[in-house]
């Protein structure tokens, strides 16, 4: 038998064997043959799935800092000087839509009259009328003027009289006479003797007017 010696720091590696590289390939054709042979659906199932991708979004930034207010009592604010316009406001021209005057409006509901109910009438006072007293009938005709009754003259003679609230006559205003002395006849009487029943309101004496005709016969 012949030794070989190999040299100080190399390497010597055995002869391979002819038979073990021919079982090697034959067990690589065996499992080619065997995976060309296996259905499809089987190597199909095996084939690894396809990797999906998507970006991912980067984080935020960080929030900037809470800064302090300004302190302003060292440094004023300017205010500006609004007296000046800058230039460079650009003028915008609003549009305006057009007033359709050819349609017609509806008339406005007519305006109801409040009609208010009247409030009743406050309730005339009852007058009654001056009369003469009949105590004092024979009073009421004055004397005859003589000087009338030697001429032998009638005639009569009008008066308003104003009657107080006791019946006595207060004046006498001549409205028509046939003569001075009729008139005066008639006034000294109606002052001295004539007496009524003063006019009422609601019941109460008060003073009142009365037209009176006195007339002047011969007997």
């Amino acid at each position: 038998m012949q030794s070989v010696v190999a040299p100080q720091g190399g390497y010597a590696g055995s002869r391979r064997s002819p038979i073990g590289l021919g079982g090697t390939i034959a067990v690589h054709a065996v499992a080619v043959g065997i995976f060309l042979l296996m259905p499809r659906e089987m190597i199909e199932r095996f084939v690894p799935p396809s990797i999906i991708t998507y970006a991912v979004p980067a984080d935020p930034p960080p929030p900037d800092p809470v800064q302090p207010p300004p302190d302003n009592s060292k440094h004023p604010i300017q205010q500006p000087d609004r007296s000046v316009i800058p230039a460079t406001i650009p003028k915008v021209a609003l549009p305006v839509d057009p007033v359709d005057i050819t349609g017609t409006v509806d008339p406005l509901p007519p305006i109801q009259p409040k009609i208010e109910t009247p409030a009743d009438p406050p309730r005339a006072p009852v007058f009654a009328q001056a009369s003469p007293d009949p105590r004092f009938a024979r009073d009421f005709q004055p004397a005859y003027p003589p000087s009338m009754q030697r001429m032998d003259m009638e005639g009569s003679v009008t008066v308003r009289v104003r009657i107080g609230a006791d019946g006595r006559v207060l004046s006498v205003e001549k409205l028509s006479a046939a003569s001075d002395a009729f008139w005066d006849a008639t006034r000294e009487q109606a002052l001295r003797k004539w007496r009524f029943r003063p006019g009422t309101r609601d019941g109460t004496p008060v003073e009142s007017e009365r037209v009176m005709t006195v007339h002047f016969r011969m007997t």
